[in-house]
């Protein structure tokens, strides 16, 4: 009757054109609260220790900061 679909997706879908400025903004405005998921920071010259507390389940969403 009428049309309907049903759709998996692996990863999620996105259309970065339209989403990455959305998801700006939305951070820009603390609307969308990335900094929390942190769980640990790493200077670039840690990324081994980085790799190391991963593997070791240390940290779930480590950052690598790269500061020139």
């Amino acid at each position: 009757m009428s049309g309907k679909r049903l759709q998996g997706a692996l990863f999620g879908s996105c259309a970065p054109r339209n989403d990455i400025p959305l998801l700006l903004d939305l951070y820009m405005r603390g609307s969308l609260l990335l900094d929390e998921l942190v769980t640990t920071t790493y200077k670039l010259e840690d990324i081994n220790q980085a790799v190391a507390d991963l593997r070791e389940g240390k940290n779930i969403r480590g950052l690598v900061v790269y500061d020139h």
